[in-house]
């Protein structure tokens, strides 16, 4: 149902008209219960009649639909639950000055890209410095503010998706048409995974065809460009003695994607470093 919002300042939505929760693995946008009723130009239909010049009557689509398109675009963008209500004016800035020059820059986006720059960002850092949460933000302001389709995947989750596809009978194309004919992809975590073969195909396909057609693609990764700043990744090794031992791996982005796709990576994308503590815990 389409509504029209009712007088009054609206605190549940701010009079966005538009509430966001978290529903399940996603974040879910719906009409403010609080402050819609039924439209009362089109009745809930989201047509109008109107009569042209010869008094035949004719039906074009009401200012309410818009708003539900806006809703739609948000829903199948699969924005993770966890940061359902992550906007621009709420994301707190306590740690490194980075995360507020990263901020700022993802901030403008939007109007970057609607003066037709299509190159995207890469947002690499150290875990829990607020690389999701920023994608997610960027997200929501494209589907929910400006009516821009885009979608969330996380890529360990998108290989998952593809290998459930096998099993049903899916080629990897069919699954991976959609992500890459979107408006605006989000790739999190890129450079996660064991670096099989396969997964760097996956990974170059989608890198390569968004790439030639000159489609926005933002990434987040832990990997950066420098040994010295780069994810550690802990790793069990033998010892002499057969017993096990913990030793941390360090590999740049490039050592974890490769040449030709971290080439491409750098045509098409600002690489932003984020530095900092880990915000989910703070007082580590």
């Amino acid at each position: 149902m389409v509504g029209q919002m009712l007088k009054g300042t609206c605190r549940n939505c701010n009079d966005t008209k538009i509430q966001v929760i978290a529903r399940g693995q996603y974040a879910w946008a719906e009409y403010c219960p609080q402050c819609f009723s039924e439209c009362k130009l089109c009745e809930g239909t989201g047509y109008i009649f109107e009569k042209d010049n010869e008094g035949r009557e004719y039906a074009k689509p009401c200012m309410c639909r818009n708003l539900n398109l806006r809703i739609t675009l948000f829903n199948n963008a699969q924005i993770p639950g966890q940061f359902y209500n992550a906007t621009f004016d709420n994301f707190e800035v306590t740690a490194d000055p980075s995360l507020e020059e990263a901020l700022r820059t993802a901030s403008f986006f939007y109007k970057n890209y609607q003066r037709g720059n299509w190159k995207g960002l890469l947002f690499m850092g150290g875990v829990g410095v607020g690389k999701t949460r920023l994608v997610s933000t960027i997200l929501r302001d494209f589907t929910l503010n400006h009516g821009i389709p885009g979608i969330f995947k996380e890529f360990t989750a998108l290989l998952s998706e593809i290998k459930a596809g096998y099993d049903k009978g899916l080629s990897e194309s069919s699954i991976l048409e959609k992500i890459n004919n979107t408006e605006i992809l989000i790739i999190d975590e890129l450079g996660k995974g064991r670096k099989s073969d396969w997964e760097i195909n996956i990974l170059d396909s989608v890198i390569s065809n968004r790439y030639n057609m000159r489609k926005t693609t933002i990434f987040t990764t832990n990997y950066t460009d420098k040994k010295t700043t780069t994810y550690a990744e802990p790793i069990i090794v033998r010892t002499d003695n057969d017993s096990q031992k913990e030793k941390f791996k360090k590999e740049t982005l490039e050592q974890r994607v490769f040449s030709r796709i971290y080439s491409r990576l750098k045509g098409m994308c600002d690489f932003i470093e984020i530095k900092g503590p880990d915000q989910r815990y703070p007082d580590m």
